[in-house]
């Protein structure tokens, strides 16, 4: 009975105490660009560059923990992630599947340019993206805005995040495997958004 009691007594210090608190910063938050990609569809490999934003939130650190999770995100909604490997066949092999995926060349309803905005929604999404920031009006928007409603839906198809465990201050990828940025749309200067956890 007395052990039981000190257990309980151990165990209720404990919690009033709060849960334990890491030093340092336990979460960063980095834009890492992918610049002047080439037109129509390309892949990018930005393992080196998630390694980098991995490394830079680890250093410095006083305790030896290296462990964690790194998110990847695409912030543009006509780029891709995914974890594959990267050979220059292979590349090729994956650009030609998606173009016979979705097809550039079909009549998709997003690129009749003449019919949009269709709706006070999409007026507004236009207002608050565009003209609010000083990027010109209406009409200048629809003037820049490209035939591209096959890279959309190959980018909502191929999705736009990767999670990867972090261990011992390492991305615990396959030997094969690397992230790899996938642009759409291009050429256009892209960021991908690398948040690590640890």
């Amino acid at each position: 009975r007395r052990r039981r009691r000190r257990r309980r007594r151990r165990r209720g210090a404990a919690l009033a105490a709060g849960p334990p608190t890491l030093a340092g910063p336990t979460c960063t938050y980095t834009n890492v660009p992918v610049e002047g990609t080439p037109p129509g569809i390309s892949i990018h490999n930005i393992s080196t560059q998630v390694r980098a934003c991995v490394a830079a939130h680890f250093a410095g650190r006083r305790s030896n923990q290296r462990d964690g999770v790194v998110h990847v995100l695409s912030r543009h909604t006509t780029t891709a992630l995914t974890i594959n490997e990267d050979e220059s066949r292979l590349r090729e092999d994956i650009i030609a599947f998606l173009e016979r995926l979705a097809p550039s060349d079909l009549p998709y309803r997003h690129n009749d340019l003449h019919l949009r905005p269709a709706s006070d929604e999409d007026r507004a999404a236009i207002d608050r993206n565009w003209m609010s920031r000083g990027k010109g009006t209406l009409e200048d928007f629809m003037a820049q805005e490209p035939r591209n409603a096959h890279s959309h839906l190959l980018a909502m198809t191929l999705g736009q995040t990767q999670s990867i465990p972090v261990v011992g201050g390492e991305l615990a990828l396959g030997q094969w495997q690397s992230v790899l940025m996938i642009e759409l749309d291009g050429p256009r200067d892209r960021t991908v958004g690398v948040q690590v956890m640890g």
